[in-house]
């Protein structure tokens, strides 16, 4: 008689764990579809952040945004600078090569791409500026390219205005791919 009395509770024990597992495997399961849709849709934001890129431990760029939200998703995790973006650039000595200003950039994380747009400004160590609707930096291959129209002020001297741009990081050795035009810059005006 005592052995069926703890039979029976151990039946009923048996059937409520039976029952109850069921249940959480299948709540498990719906709570991990929601923390992946959760996770999707979480954008992480900060504030007044800088970003340094080395190269083999040699200073290549400093990246400073007065917002970045970083949206991680798993198949395309990105940084967002929705509210301009300023960057320094370095040599292999460290010497500033140029600095650049936007108004907007978005890094593609798994792509190591940096698309750079709105207002883009560009000033090298040669007194060269480069104006463009679009900048988009390859990190793997060291490279910035434009299929935008692009402006350069070379000094005091001229200004050329091109359809398509590509450059080395540090915006010094660079060629177009059709020139639209060239404007000479005279300092001097005759006034006769």
């Amino acid at each position: 008689m005592r052995f069926q009395k703890y039979r029976t509770k151990a039946a009923v024990v048996f059937t409520a764990a039976f029952f109850m597992a069921c249940t959480t495997d299948r709540t498990m399961g719906e709570l991990s579809e929601h923390n992946a849709r959760k996770d999707s849709a979480t954008i992480e934001i900060a504030h007044e952040v800088t970003i340094t890129y080395t190269d083999s431990a040699t200073l290549r760029a400093i990246i400073s945004a007065p917002v970045m939200k970083r949206f991680p998703e798993k198949d395309n995790p990105r940084l967002e600078m929705p509210e301009g973006v300023r960057a320094t650039f370095f040599d292999g000595i460290g010497d500033t090569s140029s600095r650049l200003f936007a108004r907007y950039a978005m890094h593609y994380e798994k792509e190591d791409r940096i698309e750079i747009r709105d207002s883009v400004r560009v000033l090298n160590r040669k007194d060269e500026e480069i104006k463009t609707d679009e900048l988009i930096w390859d990190k793997k291959k060291r490279r910035v390219t434009s299929d935008k129209p692009v402006r350069v002020r070379i000094r005091d001297e001229k200004i050329i205005m091109a359809e398509g741009f590509e450059s080395d990081e540090s915006f010094l050795n660079y060629t177009f791919t059709k020139v639209t035009g060239v404007v000479y810059l005279d300092e001097e005006i005759s006034s006769e």
